[in-house]
């Protein structure tokens, strides 16, 4: 297995380093976390770092890891690193070194990068090349430590803001940013080419992250118009292969799916169809939990009053994690990850 360093976005303290966990998994590969700093993760695996990059929402890029040490010992660590062996000999480079929040505010960055650079070009004669190099070193600085990677891959961060609601054929003003929507189909352990269903899916936002990744979504939704939006929405992307429903989730009755993840109607612009919202989450887990496929993931958003711990206290779900995410000030809520019991 080859060790992997993931440089993460701040969006969450927890939930970026989770979702590579479960990318992982949802590519049937295992892995061993080595170390978590504040915004990187290095783990243990032989998952592919460009299919891992094609599918995480809340990352920068994946490289390979080579030394993690502190700012006095960095240069004897690239040394007796194998950094060398992985750089092509008559190729160019470019070192970058990245800081995350304030951590090390004492470093110059810049006269950092040009130390590391000048350590490589001691043994090899490479051309430096800022612009367009063929090997990207990135140094970066967490909570005290400098992290040496050779970057891989890079996530198209670019593509989530292209896809912006607003920027959809059809809008609608409570729809999740791509980059979390992406997350909650990773959480959900969403595998390329299963099935994958949002009970409550509006005007598919997070069907579109499901689509984009290789999987056939299934959306339902309660409103006409809202699956017109879906539809529209869907195509726009070029997602060829998905089905719709217009029915209550709580009277669904399809094929069991591969993954569920869902972000139910509570905010302001939203519509639970004429439903109490405790009752809407009471009566819809139950058909949830019974439409997942053995040991499958469901990935679901509650408002903090609702506690989906005792409503799925007799069902067969098993809660994996509980993240808690501030929405704006009058609303907080929790992403909840629940795997299916084996049956």
């Amino acid at each position: 297995m080859r060790r992997l360093t993931f440089f993460l976005s701040g969006e969450h303290s927890k939930i970026p380093s989770s979702e590579v966990a479960a990318a992982i998994e949802a590519e049937n590969h295992n892995y061993k976390a080595i170390e978590k700093l504040d915004q990187i993760l290095t783990v243990e695996t032989d998952a592919n770092p460009a299919l891992l990059s094609r599918r995480l929402g809340m990352c920068h890029w994946i490289g390979e890891h080579f030394c993690t040490c502190g700012e006095e010992d960095l240069i004897e660590a690239i040394g007796s690193s194998d950094i060398l062996d992985f750089l092509p000999q008559s190729r160019s480079i470019a070192v970058r070194v990245r800081r995350v929040k304030n951590y090390l505010s004492e470093i110059d960055t810049q006269k950092l990068a040009q130390k590391i650079a000048d350590a490589i070009l001691e043994k090899y004669d490479y051309n430096v090349d800022l612009e367009n190099p063929h090997n990207e070193i990135a140094c970066v600085l967490s909570e005290g430590k400098c992290v040496v990677t050779k970057i891989l891959t890079k996530v198209e961060r670019q593509a989530f803001q292209e896809r912006k609601p607003s920027k959809r054929a059809f809008v609608h003003p409570s729809t999740m940013q791509p980059n979390l929507a992406r997350a909650l189909v990773n959480l959900a352990r969403t595998p390329r080419n299963g099935t994958f269903l949002d009970p409550f899916c509006g005007v598919g936002g997070i069907l579109i992250e499901a689509g984009l990744i290789g999987s056939t979504p299934i959306g339902v939704d309660i409103k006409p118009e809202l699956i017109e939006g879906s539809r529209k929405n869907l195509k726009e992307r070029g997602i060829k292969e998905f089905e719709l429903h217009e029915t209550d989730a709580k009277d669904l009755d399809i094929e069991k799916v591969d993954a569920i993840a869902t972000d139910p109607p509570y905010g302001r612009q939203a519509s639970t169809g004429g439903s109490e919202l405790k009752e809407l989450y009471k009566s819809t887990l139950p058909v949830l939990t019974n439409q997942l496929k053995s040991e499958k993931y469901l990935c679901i958003t509650a408002p903090t009053e609702i506690e989906l711990e005792k409503m799925s206290e007799d069902l067969p779900l098993n809660i994996k994690d509980i993240y808690r995410q501030r929405v704006h000030k009058s609303l907080t809520r929790n992403i909840y990850v629940f795997q299916r019991e084996k049956y």
